[in-house]
């Protein structure tokens, strides 16, 4: 996975319930789609050690749904966060206020910068 400066991750969320380990990938309940600003681009680049995780609370979100189960979570408070784990990986979590925990797989994450050393031609 690339990230850059200024652009947006968006992801696949799928309700936390018993039936998440049946669900196809690309039938998602909804997306979320993260503003990456040079702070949280930052907070993102790490890689924690075997035995511990990394918690990101997320601001910029936007939510986006089509399925009309999930329309009324956009009337609710929510808030989302990214977990990374040794890998690394990232995934995202999202707790709205009526106590529905939705998250997304997780993705293998290499970050890679573009240091202008080579020259496109």
């Amino acid at each position: 996975m690339e990230f850059e400066q200024d652009s947006n991750l968006t992801l696949p969320l799928f309700l936390l319930d018993e039936s998440l380990s049946n669900r196809d990938l690309e039938q998602p309940d909804f997306e979320i789609s993260i503003g990456l600003d040079d702070e949280l681009l930052a907070q993102i680049c790490q890689n924690p050690s075997e035995d511990s995780s990394v918690a990101i609370t997320v601001s910029g979100y936007e939510l986006l749904i089509t399925n009309p189960l999930y329309l009324a979570i956009l009337d609710q408070e929510h808030d989302a966060q990214i977990t990374l784990t040794h890998g690394p990986l990232l995934s995202i979590v999202l707790n709205t206020k009526g106590q529905n925990t939705f998250v997304s797989p997780q993705m293998d994450m290499m970050p890679t910068f573009d240091l202008g050393d080579e020259d496109d031609e």
